[in-house]
């Protein structure tokens, strides 16, 4: 039986009061989840009024909700006996830290606050999986943007967007080439709201490349000497071949 109150909720999430029991709603009408009863104790060994208000929750008939119920079981007691797993799992378990939004949570909405939400989502798999290849003598992550997409169930753009924004908040660095993202480093999730204004969905690489097209450099215009109407035949056919004329 699960049992917390909404409030409890908001604090770990990082979700307004509305949203959490719009969630709750929507799990509980998906199957997902079931509304249980409290359980009676003896007098003094609960409080009333915590119970009362809580939600009594458990986990529904729903197929995939019985799975990650299972795995979720299987990761933590793995987790808790310090026990490498023995077998792979079905469901990948990542930390989020959901705790940055705490202190900042009046200043997101709407959009925002869901572009954050995955921010933070596909920070917790990087940082996972940054981890576990430094703990295994392993290269740097490399993941393609459909991989991800399809991990993740986001767009690709979507997926474009989060990863410039944890780029430009200093959250994680990676080089771009040829399609596969090479991440070099993942730092801790430290979110500055402000920063966050636009979204691109168009990936960049710290690595520079080498311009296929050289600048034309300004020159400054200086009095050209007169020229013969051959030499100014010349030069503007010269100009025609450039394709500056």
């Amino acid at each position: 039986m699960f049992k917390q109150t909404t409030q409890a909720i908001c604090n770990k999430v990082g979700y307004s009061p509305n949203a959490v029991r719009s969630a709750i709603s929507s799990l509980i009408a998906k199957g997902f989840l079931v509304k249980g009863e409290p359980q009676k104790r003896e007098e003094g060994s609960y409080h009333p009024y915590y119970d009362n208000i809580a939600h009594h929750l458990k986990i529904g008939d729903n197929a995939y909700a019985l799975l990650f119920a299972n795995e979720l079981e299987k990761t933590l007691t793995a987790a808790r006996n310090n026990k490498i797993k023995a077998q792979e799992r079905a469901i990948t378990f990542f930390k989020v830290q959901v705790g940055q939004l705490k202190r900042n949570s009046r200043m997101l909405s709407g959009n925002r606050s869901k572009h954050v939400h995955k921010a933070l989502i596909l920070h917790g798999y990087l940082s996972n999986q940054h981890k576990w290849n430094i703990e295994k003598g392993r290269q740097q992550v490399c993941r393609t943007v459909p991989f991800l997409a399809h991990f993740l169930n986001w767009s690709q753009n979507t997926v474009r967007r989060v990863l410039n924004t944890l780029k430009n908040l200093n959250i994680v660095t990676f080089d771009f080439t040829q399609g596969v993202l090479k991440f070099l480093s993942v730092h801790s999730f430290s979110i500055k709201v402000s920063s966050i204004n636009s979204l691109v969905t168009k990936l960049s690489t710290l690595v520079n490349k080498t311009e296929s097209h050289k600048k034309v450099a300004h020159q400054i215009h200086q009095p050209r000497a007169s020229k013969t109407p051959r030499e100014a035949a010349q030069h503007l056919q010269h100009l025609k071949s450039l394709g500056r004329v």
